[in-house]
């Protein structure tokens, strides 16, 4: 999984694609978040070897503090690589993150076998 910051400046990856990058004429990252489903297209990515990987610098404009996104790399629409993406301003990695910390109800004797029929 990579970890972005929730921001639209430039941000840097290091990803082993499954063929060199620097073979095809045109990359497409296709950023898609879980749950609404929004989604974009970047063609402006830049990439750059670094041994065995490859650095691919982009800006995103859809990255929200605490979501999950899906992201697929093409290029010349041949799929090379695929990941998921965790945005957050944390840095602290130490702390693990709580999924839905405020919003559990406690059970409540009172709605016990209340029924709408």
């Amino acid at each position: 999984m990579i970890i972005l910051l929730p921001n639209t400046s430039s941000q840097t990856i290091s990803i082993m694609p499954r063929k060199d990058l620097s073979t095809f004429s045109s990359i497409n990252l296709k950023i898609r978040r879980d749950g609404d489903g929004k989604s974009e297209n970047i063609t402006s990515a830049t990439i750059a070897a670094n041994g065995n990987f490859t650095d691919v610098t982009f800006s995103s404009t859809i990255l929200k503090e605490g979501s999950t996104y899906f992201l697929e790399i093409t290029g010349d629409t041949e799929l090379v690589y695929r990941d998921k993406i965790f945005s957050t301003s944390q840095s602290d990695y130490k702390i693990k993150h709580v999924v839905s910390q405020n919003l559990y109800t406690t059970y409540s004797s009172a709605d016990d076998n209340t029924y709408i029929v």
